[in-house]
């Protein structure tokens, strides 16, 4: 897994870590190249996509971007995306490379956004 990380202002937290994240690829055998982009980005908490091979690269890959949330509100946040974004986001990826190398969902790009719907930070502890 290759991570990039951005600066981000005082007084925020990344709302993701990357170990966890990586230990979550590992245990459910995803060795699909992964990119994992912490982002700057405070109205994203997360947002994945996959990129099948073409001319220019020729492997699949997954693009992660986790975003940033005020650090009062970080560890709820942390649980929140572990409990429930990371499982969506293995069960989205696991049903893409499931598919055999010549289906049409494989050979083309797909886009992830969990269901972030019940995410607040009093609730997501």
């Amino acid at each position: 897994m290759r991570i990039n990380k951005r600066k981000i202002p005082r007084g925020s937290s990344f709302v993701l870590k990357s170990s966890i994240f990586e230990e979550a690829l590992q245990s459910a055998g995803i060795t699909t190249d992964t990119h994992l982009y912490h982002s700057n980005n405070s109205r994203s908490l997360f947002a994945a996509s996959f990129s099948p091979p073409n001319p220019y690269v020729g492997y699949e890959r997954f693009f992660v971007t986790a975003g940033i949330v005020p650090s009062a509100e970080a560890e709820a946040a942390r649980q929140f995306v572990a409990s429930q974004v990371i499982p969506q986001f293995i069960a989205w990826a696991s049903s893409i490379l499931a598919e055999p190398q010549t289906s049409p969902i494989r050979r083309a790009h797909q886009h992830f956004s969990p269901d972030i719907s019940t995410y607040t930070p009093s609730t997501a502890t």
